[in-house]
């Protein structure tokens, strides 16, 4: 029996995983939490029962993926961890990589081919798990991101553009490449979606 335990701080994730792996005649989820601090503490005081594969997400407010992997690895050697991420980055895979993880996968992996990594990284001790992904994909400009930003405090459009030194139309202009690449409807679906990649700070 393969025990899982699924770390993410979105209720709908987290129930959703869980549902899909508890039907699963080979798994067993032991803990569902919401951030990597929570993982971190249920580990402690459940030496006994460890999970054999922590699924978190990489980017959480309360304890995000990396901090959680480099605590888990110091204390629980046993414990494989599989880091998800919203918009896989070429850079994060390799810190995953070097930092220990047992793979880095994008989110929108078809559940299926998700429940197939967790069995392979808990029954096999070789190789790093990744899912190959264009790594421009989604990616945002420097100045995207310096729009978004500027969203995110409230500021207008009209602001965005004195402060950027751009013209109002740019600004619309970058707000509609930047709901492209993430998926989203408005400004402000897109700023909800770049606290959760990571891509903004509060």
């Amino acid at each position: 029996m393969v025990k899982v335990m699924i770390v993410d701080d979105h209720p709908v994730v987290r129930n959703g995983l869980e549902a899909m792996l508890s039907v699963e005649e080979d798994m067993e989820v032991v803990a569902a939490v919401e951030g990597g601090d929570a993982a971190v503490a249920w580990c402690a005081e459940n030496a006994r029962n460890l999970p054999d594969v922590v699924v978190a997400d990489v980017h959480m407010p309360k304890g995000d993926g990396f901090g959680m992997l480099s605590a888990l690895k110091n204390a629980h050697h046993g414990v494989r961890v599989l880091l998800l991420a919203g918009m896989p980055l070429k850079d994060e895979e390799t810190r995953a990589r070097e930092d220990g993880a047992r793979g880095y996968l994008p989110k929108s992996l078809d559940g299926r081919e998700l429940v197939k990594f967790i069995r392979k990284i808990a029954k096999t001790d070789s190789g790093f798990e990744a899912n190959a992904y264009e790594q421009n994909t989604g990616v945002l400009s420097d100045k995207e991101l310096t729009v978004l930003q500027y969203a995110s405090e409230g500021k207008t459009r009209d602001e965005i553009a004195v402060i950027v030194g751009i013209s109002p139309e740019t600004v619309k202009t970058h707000l509609k490449h930047i709901m492209e690449k993430l998926n989203t409807v408005n400004t402000a679906a897109s700023v909800a979606r770049g606290f959760e990649l990571g891509l903004l700070r509060a």
